[in-house]
């Protein structure tokens, strides 16, 4: 089937709790997603206003709906997981060029509050994520490991909610740097451990992070919300959300106001 992982590529994951580079848009289509969320941005008066209404943008915009359900994505997705998946959110990682934003190392699963761990992240460049511009950073093989506690530092140039930094000790010889080209993706384990350094480079680096998982795993913070993107969900854990009808509307707006409130209490729990 097209879109599917190789046997090789699987079983790398699978060993490595990661899978980088997978192809996934051409470069022109990349650009066109990137004017779509650039232009969210600007809607909304620039990359500053713009920031805390970006969770969850593919309950506001057909655009970002049409990527999380993209087959070239979901595919990959339910050869890891399953037949039956959730998109659990969305989420952007962005660091201006020359910025010195990073994200500390750390465990997804620490703080999502999903149970079990059957969670990939899909980390979809919309702008290069070269060598210079900071890209993921994987600790291969983490995800077979304990979930370890984090010390929250709230250190103001990590992106991470609460700079939430592992309590475990990295060998950074071991580690392996994902760089993507606009259009490719990363797939990575809730439980493995990665990293990011800053933007060096002259571009934007964007990152549309698109979380996923079985439709077995359950919220264990309190309600949250999902979308069905593949298959059926007899578990019923989630509250399933609908393709917005309008980009922007009132009906739109207040779901998705709705559902970045409950994953806000959630993460910052």
């Amino acid at each position: 089937m097209e879109h599917q992982l190789s046997e090789n590529q699987t079983a790398d994951y699978r060993r490595d709790g990661f899978l980088s580079p997978i192809e996934v848009f051409t470069k022109r289509e990349a650009d066109t997603l990137r004017t779509h969320f650039e232009n969210f941005e600007n809607h909304f008066g620039g990359i500053d206003k713009a920031v805390t209404l970006r969770t969850d943008l593919h309950l506001l915009q057909n655009w970002a709906w049409s990527v999380i359900t993209n087959p070239r994505i979901v595919i990959p997705i339910t050869q890891i997981l399953g037949p039956n998946i959730l998109l659990w959110s969305t989420q952007w990682f962005i660091k201006e060029p020359g910025d010195q934003k990073v994200v500390s190392f750390h465990q997804d699963a620490n703080y999502w509050g999903l149970e079990p761990h059957d969670v990939v992240t899909a980390w979809l460049a919309l702008s290069d994520a070269s060598d210079e511009a900071g890209p993921m950073n994987f600790v291969p093989g983490s995800h077979q490991e304990e979930l370890y506690d984090h010390t929250n530092t709230f250190a103001e140039n990590n992106l991470l909610s609460r700079g939430q930094e592992i309590n475990r000790t990295i060998d950074i010889n071991i580690c392996k740097l994902a760089p993507l080209k606009a259009g490719q993706m990363s797939l990575h384990h809730v439980r493995t451990i990665h990293n990011s350094g800053p933007n060096n480079s002259k571009d934007r680096r964007i990152g549309m992070v698109l979380r996923y998982c079985a439709t077995r795993v359950r919220q264990t913070k309190g309600s949250d919300t999902a979308v069905l993107v593949a298959g059926q969900d007899d578990h019923r854990n989630f509250q399933l959300l609908d393709k917005p009808q309008q980009d922007f509307g009132e009906k739109e707006t207040k779901v998705h106001q709705d559902a970045t409130q409950k994953l806000g209490k959630i993460i910052m729990s």
